[in-house]
């Protein structure tokens, strides 16, 4: 019988990463969970006891943890066909009342969790005879106009790791290893309240209002299904909600205007 295909999700034990673990385990993928949240974590294994599904406890913030976890995945020798570097937080306050606290803290996680967690696992993955497949969790808020305030800070973490993958990318030209950015709209999940918890005051302004009028929140588990269609068909760019294209067309339409 032919060894199943395997994935490793940091950021995986609520929101996006849990439908990510839900998509994965179903299609008989062995799932490696890595995140802080151990409660969330153990709550979805559980969930999956009868899935291949592991947890290793990850700190994005703390590099030493990450290269624990890859330690202990790569020790059985077997490949890793697919890394989601979905682990994220959000702050949502006007920009004059944010601090440098509050961009290194957001910063900490959103761009240098993910510039560790790939750092972490490149080398393996480009010494691995099979190839693999990079997924960065952005946020599709970083290529149009926010449709409410407070995102100056969460909205520049996220514009940071696009520009990361964009260089990325070129280097891994040539290589087995592919990469992805995925671009989510909204997403049901516990973000803000964990955010919230983790950072007292991240969270100053109420969004359901803002979005009443914008693209709907969808599950977990179906952002996870058409993150997986992109995965399958090798897109650089994967977006859950094909409602907000016009809004980035408008965007880069800006952009396009400044060359003409």
């Amino acid at each position: 019988m032919a060894e199943s295909k395997r994935a490793v999700v940091v950021g995986g034990a609520t929101g996006i990463g849990s439908g990510i673990c839900r998509v994965l385990a179903a299609r008989g993928y062995r799932v490696d969970l890595c995140d802080i949240d151990e409660e969330g974590a153990h709550a979805l294994t559980t969930e999956l006891s009868e899935a291949d599904i592991a947890f290793h406890r990850v700190d994005v913030t703390d590099a030493a943890t990450i290269m624990a976890a890859e330690r202990a995945i790569r020790a059985d020798g077997q490949p890793c066909d697919l890394l989601f570097a979905n682990a994220g937080a959000i702050t949502l306050k006007p920009f004059i009342d944010a601090t440098d606290d509050d961009w290194s803290w957001l910063f900490s996680i959103n761009f240098f969790g993910c510039v560790k967690t790939i750092r972490s696992f490149l080398p393996g993955l480009l010494t691995q005879q099979s190839p693999s497949r990079i997924c960065v969790t952005s946020s599709v808020a970083a290529l149009r106009t926010p449709p409410m305030l407070g995102q100056t800070l969460y909205m520049a973490s996220k514009s940071a790791q696009i520009g990361f993958c964009n260089g990325l990318r070129v280097e891994l030209e040539g290589t087995n290893v592919g990469l992805s950015v995925i671009v989510p709209g909204p997403v049901q999940s516990k973000l803000r309240d964990k955010s919230e918890i983790s950072r007292p005051g991240a969270v100053k302004i109420d969004i359901s209002a803002g979005l009443s009028t914008g693209p709907a929140f969808i599950s977990p588990e179906d952002a996870a299904e058409r993150i997986m269609e992109g995965v399958a068909l090798g897109r650089p760019y994967i977006a859950t909600h094909p409602g907000d294209k016009p809004l980035v067309r408008a965007m880069q339409d800006l952009v396009l205007q400044a060359f003409d």
